[in-house]
């Protein structure tokens, strides 16, 4: 590990070393002061310095002074905006000026402009080649959610399952970004992989375990983004980014509560003092779960209680050399009831995460900034499952522990360099080590690893004022599989001051995890087994995304169109080969996929699942999005989805994809009376959740539409909220039904109902 950091180090000391000699530096300076209209300074806003002769755009953030300062500039024309959440978006010319200040205008529904995720550098959103969703810390508050998988089901183009936190529907738990599924998608804290040992549970990220507290932006990139992310990324990246102080002492204690036994208490502090800056959260989420089928003993959404801390402190050793360092913590136990082959049994899972994070800024010249990172995250889960009354087994009788363990690192550097006034250039390198261990999870008792050398580049060209061109790539070498580029092609065209192009085109490479290469999962309850297929080859994607935005001159409106397709080649899948009734039936499935059947313990009467490169598939759609601010601080928004997902090999549309996806929103603002309230609705259309084995149909359930409201009210430095969610107490149209026998039908849609909440938040600051 310490040779490959020193590989890694040498590297960029060396492109450091030929680009700080190709170009003599300019002299010019422009700083500048960022105030409210009453004079307040502004720290941690987003500044961008604009060329009008060539485009080219550089990023910084104001100090705790509410300062920013660009070096090394050339004598063009410069245009300086300013974006924070809450005020007005403001644009001032620069001129022969070298030194400016601004005054930033109070705007409830101003949403950020600024955004890191689409090339890993501060851009300006009208500046973007690929399409990118933002979600602001006050748009997350204004929600009443508490996670961020209920706040991104309000995102065109993504999906994510109601109930996931304590549910166990037939759709799953992840998201979807584009119909492309939550083991091709990528989620990151602060540009750090989140895990939770997905390789081994079906890919999927549980976003209903990621708090809100911590969260300034979500930011959502769509399409292949492998060239700047890596393998997991073939549709699209989920990036939360954490919060920062803007005052010199913020510190926040909320209350909040509801139905089903929830129970959200949390508290955090914010400070800035000289160069110290830092964010703390510790927070606890209770809730007792919920039963659609009260007939029977199980229980449709398991109750769960989890403990989280969130600690990010940064030291600013001078202007040009900062580290920062984040250390996140979960502990969860979630407990349910559910049917297992010897009877009903109680499930009951201990989950721990740790992660640890450090990152090196150092602004070396007013040209090049280089970055080292870090970073550390551990997975531990430990279940325990318990024979009821009634079952098969005697009472009281317990299974043998199932364990899982997960351990992730990487270290990587990257270089950004302005070469000239026109073009922006970044390289970078990484090494990633990803190893799993546990009991009836693996081949091999004692785990396995899988490590992953990387490098890669882009180079954004500013052909002309208006016209940008962006060139990518990204050299994976796979412990395993060998070595695969991904390239990236993106073009930004201003045509007028309201209207954007973009385009955008990239190939992905995805590795298959540790699970699907080595499972070895016997299900101790349930009359199924799975297999890992070590014979697997990666999956392969491309993607186009071609949109466009336009906004009124006054940023009263703002409409947005993308198309887009992305096709995903060697797909793989768990692919179900029935029940197995004997030892040369098994023998004779795995000898047809290239395995030794030897090596493979195989329980006969039960289903054998095994991971197959099982089909290639492609998404294609149209997302259209619109912000409409209103007189008398009212304003309207909304999205809708068209989204046409498929097997290339036969045609079929893939299971648990919605055709038609929209949402609206209709909001009142008003700072002068500290009252807030919004109503919205989500709309989704029918799906298949699968397929009947030997009836050659499908099982298709019902669209449906939910609506939410909530309302604030600020009192001095209290703030009363209340939420009511699914209003109309829209469920799956099975509940309460039973077949012939008398049994309650199955649940394709694990929604609790009509969800209630009420809490009040304290805020104290100081400047």
């Amino acid at each position: 590990m310490i040779r490959k950091m020193l590989k890694i180090m040498i590297l960029v000391m060396v492109l450091i070393s030929l680009c700080l000699n190709l170009f003599a530096q300019a002299n010019r300076e422009i700083k500048g002061v960022v105030k409210d209209q009453n004079g307040s300074l502004i720290a941690n806003a987003n500044v961008v310095l604009r060329n009008k002769k060539t485009g080219l755009e550089r990023a910084t953030q104001t100090d705790s002074s509410g300062e920013f300062r660009f070096v090394g500039l050339g004598q063009d024309e410069y245009e300086v905006i300013v974006t924070v959440d809450g005020f007005k978006k403001a644009t001032i010319e620069v001129g022969n000026q070298s030194q400016i200040e601004v005054a930033l205008e109070i705007e409830p529904f101003e949403t950020i402009t600024t955004i890191y995720s689409g090339s890993r550098q501060e851009e300006l959103r009208e500046s973007l080649n690929t399409k990118v969703d933002v979600i602001t810390q006050a748009q997350i508050r204004d929600t009443g959610y508490e996670t961020v998988g209920e706040v991104l089901r309000e995102l065109p183009g993504v999906l994510t399952r109601r109930g996931s936190e304590t549910g166990f529907s037939f759709s799953g738990a992840g998201e979807q970004i584009q119909g492309i599924a939550s083991r091709q998608s990528l989620v990151l804290l602060d540009g750090f992989p989140v895990i939770n040992a997905r390789g081994i549970k079906s890919g999927v990220i549980n976003l209903d375990r990621q708090s809100t507290a911590r969260i300034e932006q979500i930011e959502v990139v769509k399409g292949a983004a492998s060239a700047l992310y890596g393998s997991d990324a073939i549709g699209g990246v989920i990036n939360l980014i954490t919060r920062e102080p803007k005052r010199g002492l913020e510190t926040s204690l909320t209350v909040s509560g509801g139905n089903f036994g929830r129970f959200d208490p949390r508290g955090e502090i914010g400070f800035r003092k000289n160069r110290w800056i830092g964010f703390f959260s510790i927070e606890r989420h209770k809730n007792n779960g919920f039963d659609l089928t009260p007939s029977l003993p199980d229980t449709t959404g398991a109750g769960f209680h989890r403990y989280d801390f969130f600690g990010k402190l940064k030291y600013e050793f001078s202007s040009n050399f900062y580290l920062t360092g984040f250390a996140d913590a979960k502990k969860t136990n979630v407990a349910g009831i559910s049917l297992g082959e010897a009877g009903y049994q109680k499930d009951d899972v201990d989950e721990t995460l740790q992660s640890y994070g450090l990152t090196a800024n150092w602004n070396i010249n007013s040209r090049a900034v280089a970055q080292m990172r870090g970073y550390f995250s551990r997975y531990d889960e430990i279940g325990k499952v318990f024979v009821l009354p009634n079952s098969r087994l005697p009472r009281g009788a317990q299974f043998p522990d199932e364990n899982l363990f997960q351990r992730f690192g990487r270290l990587d550097a990257s270089l950004l360099y302005v070469l000239g006034e026109k073009q922006m250039i970044q390289v970078g390198a990484e090494w990633n080590t990803d190893r799993y261990a546990g009991f009836n999870r693996l081949r091999n008792a004692s785990g396995e690893r899988a490590d992953t050398s990387v490098i890669w580049a882009q180079d954004k060209i500013h052909i002309t004022n208006w016209i940008a061109l962006t060139l990518g790539f990204r050299f994976d070498n796979h412990s395993i599989f060998g070595s695969a580029i991904s390239p990236k092609v993106g073009l930004n065209i201003r045509a007028t001051d309201r209207i954007n192009l973009r385009a955008s085109w990239g190939r992905g490479f995805r590795a298959p995890d540790l699970g699907q290469l080595y499972y070895r999962f016997y299900n101790p309850t349930n009359l199924y087994q799975v297999f890992g297929n070590p014979n697997l080859a990666p999956e392969h994607s491309g993607s186009w995304q071609v949109g466009a935005e336009y906004s009124s001159t006054k940023k009263t409106y703002r409409f947005g169109v993308n198309f887009f397709r992305n096709d995903v080649r060697n797909l793989i899948e768990a692919t179900n080969f029935g029940f197995v009734r004997s030892q040369a039936q098994a023998a004779a499935i795995f000898r047809m996929l290239g395995l030794n059947p030897s090596e493979y313990n195989v329980s006969l009467n039960r289903l054998l699942l095994i991971y197959t490169n099982s089909s290639n598939i492609f998404t294609q759609g149209v997302e259209l999005d619109a912000d409409i601010k209103l007189p008398k601080n009212f304003a309207l928004s909304g999205a809708y989805t068209y989204l046409d997902a498929r097997n290339k090999i036969n045609g079929a549309y893939l299971s648990d994809r919605n055709k038609h996806q929209g949402f609206f929103k209709i909001a009142y603002d008003n700072p002068n009376l500290g009252f807030r309230a919004n109503l919205r609705g989500t709309f989704l259309s029918k799906w298949i959740v699968g397929s009947v084995r030997g009836f050659g149909g499908n099982v298709v359930a019902p669209g449906f539409q939910l609506w939410d409201v909530y309302t604030a009210k600020s009192f001095k430095n209290f703030e009363f909220f209340t939420s009511v969610d699914n209003i109309f107490d829209n469920k799956d149209p099975n509940v309460g039904r039973v077949d012939q026998m008398g049994q309650p039908l199955p649940i394709y849609r694990s929604e609790a109902g009509r969800m209630y909440r009420f809490g009040v938040r304290l805020n104290l600051s100081r400047q």
